[in-house]
């Protein structure tokens, strides 16, 4: 399988008993699983949460094989078309995890921090781009991808062959071409650059003690497959 999105989730709170952390991050894994099971149109994938105790760190990941993902982008018509509709859907399911994630500390005054990836569907969107606008040849999108999947792209040429036939029909992009500022009387105009400032000096960070904690993870290796838990002292 390959990961086609991440979400990273943090918030700075005290730390709490561990049987109520275990309830927290069980509690979040079946209500992100739900949700997922009902917004994410793919045959078959798998889901897996890390959650540290302490401030709690929580990191949701969402995985499927290369041929899964050839069924489903071949529902939305065109591959580019397809690839940005599973995107999206992944970006949904990460955006409803931070929210569930969130959901125990709305009371409270810290501010949590999220970051999504859109892993290996970005790469495929960034790759599109590059060659579009004439950046990269579709060859050598090929190799990259290649590169990126590694034994996922050799067991489903489905998926490479639909992906290079889409990279070759894929529109250019219009190029900006950098025209000369002019004058009235026809002079060259010249931009003055900005001085350069020195860069600040960064703060030291300050020590960050070690706690004694846990992580809880929980995952399902597939769609139908069933939830398993383990907690490990870290």
């Amino acid at each position: 399988m390959v990961n086609i999105g991440t979400t990273d989730f943090f918030i700075n709170v005290p730390s709490f008993p561990r049987r109520e952390f275990e309830e927290y991050s069980t509690q979040l894994f079946d209500e992100w699983e739900s949700y997922v099971d009902s917004t994410l149109e793919l045959t078959d994938y798998s889901l897996a949460l890390e959650v540290e105790e302490g401030s709690i760190k929580a990191v949701g990941k969402v995985a499927a094989t290369l041929g899964v993902l050839y069924i489903g982008i071949g529902q939305y018509g065109s591959f580019i078309s397809g690839l940005q509709t599973i995107y999206n859907q992944v970006r949904t399911v990460g955006d409803y995890f931070s929210e569930r994630a969130v959901a125990p500390f709305d009371s409270t005054n810290f501010k949590p921090k999220v970051r999504k990836r859109g892993e290996s569907l970005a790469r495929l969107q960034t790759l599109f781009v590059k060659v579009q606008s004439g950046e990269m040849s579709v060859d050598e999108a090929m190799k990259e991808t290649e590169a990126l999947f590694g034994v996922e792209a050799e067991s489903s040429p489905e998926f490479m062959n639909e992906l290079q036939n889409a990279l070759k029909a894929a529109p250019s992009l219009p190029q900006q071409i950098q025209l000369p500022l002019v004058g009235a009387d026809g002079e060259l105009l010249v931009l003055e650059t900005k001085k350069q400032r020195n860069p600040r000096k960064p703060t030291p960070k300050q020590p960050v003690p070690v706690p004694d904690l846990y992580r809880v993870e929980v995952w399902r290796e597939n769609k139908k497959g069933r939830r398993n838990i383990r907690v490990i002292s870290l």
